[in-house]
């Protein structure tokens, strides 16, 4: 396999919701004064990221794993309900959207995770902290201001039903950036 391609499990965020997002991006973009955003089509909440895979069996045997998991799980809601940072405060690393606690959720992402290190793969340990990267590393000179951007980030998102979760290839080199190369269904 491609040592330099990195693999990752995640839901998809459905295309209505990445586009209230993109619109609040775009309107807000001058004052965002992020080096890089994020492509609208690589919207998502990583479940498990896992690297460098060292053989496609291995990746196929761990889809073929997941498949049968999440096939069990019964779809869900999901509801994008503010912004936050990664990093220092005046200076974030990464701006990101949550989703409202979900239980359904963290259930979703504890068994794709306790799959993963079951075939093998060295996972972070951190939290799981659901969120939409939306852009990266603070570049203005003026300090960044969470508060203010949270009382500006008044969007009404609708709910979104999460129906299933894909495994990703990173290609460094495109825009966008995150190719599904499995979907896996849930439970209907």
């Amino acid at each position: 396999m491609n040592q330099h391609a990195h693999f990752f499990i995640a839901v998809p965020i459905k295309k209505a919701q990445k586009q209230q997002l993109h619109n609040w991006i775009i309107k807000n973009k001058e004052q965002l004064k992020f080096q890089s955003f994020v492509h609208e089509e690589d919207y998502h909440i990583t479940l498990a990221f896992l690297g460098a895979v060292p053989s496609r069996e291995q990746l196929i045997n761990l889809s073929n794993r997941v498949r049968d998991i999440v096939s069990k799980i019964p779809r869900f809601e999901l509801k994008i309900d503010m912004i936050n940072v990664f990093g220092k405060r005046e200076r974030p690393r990464i701006f990101w959207a949550s989703v409202k606690e979900s239980s359904h959720l963290q259930y979703l992402q504890r068994e794709v995770f306790h799959a993963c290190l079951e075939e093998g793969f060295s996972l972070d340990k951190k939290p799981f902290n659901p969120h939409i990267t939306l852009a990266r590393k603070w570049k203005a000179d003026e300090p960044f201001s969470l508060t203010d951007w949270q009382q500006e980030f008044n969007l009404d998102i609708s709910p979104f039903t999460v129906e299933e979760i894909h495994v990703y290839q990173t290609h460094l080199n495109r825009i966008p950036k995150y190719e599904a190369i499995e979907v896996l269904p849930l439970e209907n």
